[in-house]
């Protein structure tokens, strides 16, 4: 979990401690798990927390909305009667947004519990008497958290680092495994043109590898170092992705999954306009077992395929025949919402016109994978990756 989510997810659980009040977080198992477990004034509530960039309300009300519906999906898991929550946090929300965020709230999902925080003490909660925590912001506690927030950088594994790592490794992958620009970049001006990002943003990564060691600066272009240690902290960074099990609504075989993918990727890219009316479609590949096996270096029988999507629209869900209702107990297929949606969908790449995660983020999500997933990611770093990884450099 990155440091900026881990912050918004204390302040939460701040909020909460009262005396005689318990909060925990679920211990981790095969199934998703709520946020936090809130139990006290003779309830128990089921948290789902969603950090915001920005305080911006057409940030913060998107998020929200998958909020409640993840909570509500949580809550009808367990057997006695629970209290779900949604909540975003930010570092700043602005009163405006507080206000257009409880009309959101009151006209869509007036029986559900939803609350706002952010790092200047902001807490604004609605519903099943939870107004008592409320909390105004302080301005000088505001003033001090908005500094700090301008003197952090990045994690080395922020998503857009992410993406900009695998550019720098790509020259070590096949085309046909890994999507992105190939080519030696003398700096980060030249990294942030070749990946299309800011030049800041190429700056702040160069800088961290630097820091750690892992650029060699005897190089006249930037060539990554002691690769195998910068992938097995990458893989051990392990962001959470939020899954959904889903059903078809009409019954079909696995291998429906890969042609429905393919039928979805197709018709994205025939819609007729901007790019921006393309892009409301939300973006899909295969993950996982099934991404490894359509790149022919399937290992794991019997799991449920797994399609990473952008963010979760149960509107696309069902026009292409799939429902999150009534799927927790034998789901056909999961679908997962990845923490770094830059990294994964712009490095995804066509396998008979199936669009999956590429070879490195199939490895990197498997090898800690319960699903007998150490055995898949060895299969991968023996027939895929072994360069990389007997990089002594």
């Amino acid at each position: 979990m990155a440091a900026e989510e881990q912050e918004i997810h204390r302040l939460v659980a701040d909020a909460f401690r009262r005396p005689s009040w318990r909060v925990h977080r679920p211990r981790p198992g095969d199934a998703p798990q709520p946020d936090l477990i809130v139990e006290g004034g003779g309830s128990k509530f089921i948290v789902e927390i969603k950090r915001s960039s920005e305080g911006r309300r057409d940030r913060v009300i998107p998020l929200l909305s998958q909020a409640i519906l993840e909570a509500q999906a949580f809550a009808r898991q367990f057997p006695e009667a629970v209290v779900p929550i949604a909540i975003v946090g930010a570092q700043h929300i602005p009163p405006a947004v507080v206000d257009a965020v409880q009309s959101y709230a009151d006209r869509v999902a007036p029986q559900m519990v939803v609350g706002l925080v952010d790092a200047g003490g902001l807490r604004a909660f609605w519903g099943h008497g939870l107004e008592v925590l409320n909390a105004h912001p302080s301005s000088k506690q505001n003033r001090a958290h908005r500094q700090l927030a301008g003197k952090r950088l990045p994690h080395l594994f922020s998503d857009l680092n992410q993406w900009m790592l695998k550019v720098l490794l790509a020259e070590s992958i096949p085309h046909h495994l890994l999507s992105a620009p190939r080519g030696r970049y003398r700096n980060p001006t030249e990294l942030a043109r070749a990946a299309g990002v800011s030049v800041m943003s190429a700056f702040r990564l160069v800088r961290q590898l630097a820091n750690d060691g892992l650029v060699d600066p005897d190089e006249e272009s930037l060539e990554l170092v002691r690769v195998p240690e910068l992938l097995s902290r990458w893989s051990a960074w392990r962001e959470p992705i939020q899954e959904f099990p889903v059903r078809w609504l009409v019954k079909r075989d696995r291998a429906a999954v890969a042609a429905l993918l393919k039928s979805y990727s197709a018709g994205v890219a025939s819609v007729v306009g901007s790019a921006a009316e393309r892009r409301h479609q939300p973006r899909m590949c295969l993950g996982l077992f099934a991404a490894a096996d359509a790149q022919g270096f399937g290992f794991v029988h019997g799991v449920p395929p797994h399609i990473y999507m952008e963010r979760l629209d149960l509107g696309v869900l069902h026009r292409l025949g799939l429902s999150v209702e009534g799927a927790e107990h034998s789901p056909d297929a999961f679908i997962g919402i990845p923490a770094n949606p830059q990294a994964v969908f712009r490095a995804a790449v066509m396998q008979d016109g199936v669009p999956c995660a590429d070879i490195l983020q199939v490895w990197l999500d498997v090898s800690h994978h319960p699903s007998r997933g150490k055995a898949q990611a060895d299969e991968i770093a023996r027939s895929a990756l072994g360069t990389l990884l007997k990089k002594d450099k």
